[in-house]
């Protein structure tokens, strides 16, 4: 999995060091580095005016284009920065945003991934306990961005949806699902993601 590189890129309002200490928990998850490259503004083209929302594959979109402009950032592995440069070649993006997203035929979306262009994006606005308005709780909400980013970065490698609740690979459609998820892969989902095997 080391082989496939993957950028993190922060669209709109989210803590610089939030998303650092996160992505170390990523990386940890998807046994390789991550690059955190940049913070873009939120492309107002994705912004749908009746709903107050954004359509998550616009705003993927306009992000991609928009991400050369960053340049390269810096490699975040499992212990938090490394000193090596990230490579040339960029498979895959994770966009991590706070406005809320949707997708067609869904009322709002944790993540959303556009598996052939190498697009994901995860949004903290409905991972928040203050969406629910209920009392903040830091360690909730950054576990629940953990599972997000890491089921996204899996997906961008290929993997599939898993049929276990506790694995990080399965769906997310309700808060109670996120909240079920232990943050690790489940074993089948192991043996396929890094070592190349399916189980019989």
């Amino acid at each position: 999995m080391s082989a496939f590189h993957i950028a993190i890129i922060t669209v709109g309002k989210v803590d610089d060091e939030e998303l650092r200490l996160t992505t170390v928990r990523v990386a940890r998850l998807l046994r390789a580095p991550l690059e955190i490259r940049g913070r873009l503004p939120v492309p107002q083209a994705a912004h749908d005016t009746e709903r107050g929302q954004f359509r998550a594959a616009e705003l993927m979109k306009s992000a991609r284009s928009m991400a050369p402009q960053l340049g390269s950032g810096a490699l975040v592995g499992a212990d938090g920065v490394l000193d090596d440069k990230p490579p040339l070649k960029t498979d895959g993006y994770i966009f991590v945003s706070d406005v809320d997203l949707f997708t067609a035929n869904t009322d709002g979306v944790f993540a959303a991934l556009i598996s052939k262009a190498g697009l994901a994006v995860t949004s903290v606005r409905r991972l928040r306990e203050s969406f629910y308005r209920r009392s903040a709780d830091l360690n909730k909400q950054r576990s629940r961005l953990v599972k997000e980013m890491a089921r996204m970065g899996a997906r961008l490698r290929g993997a599939k949806e898993c049929s276990q609740p506790a694995c990080v690979l399965a769906a997310s459609k309700h808060l109670a699902d996120l909240d079920l998820k232990e943050e690790k892969f489940c074993r089948d989902c192991s043996l396929h993601l890094f070592e190349g095997t399916v189980r019989i």
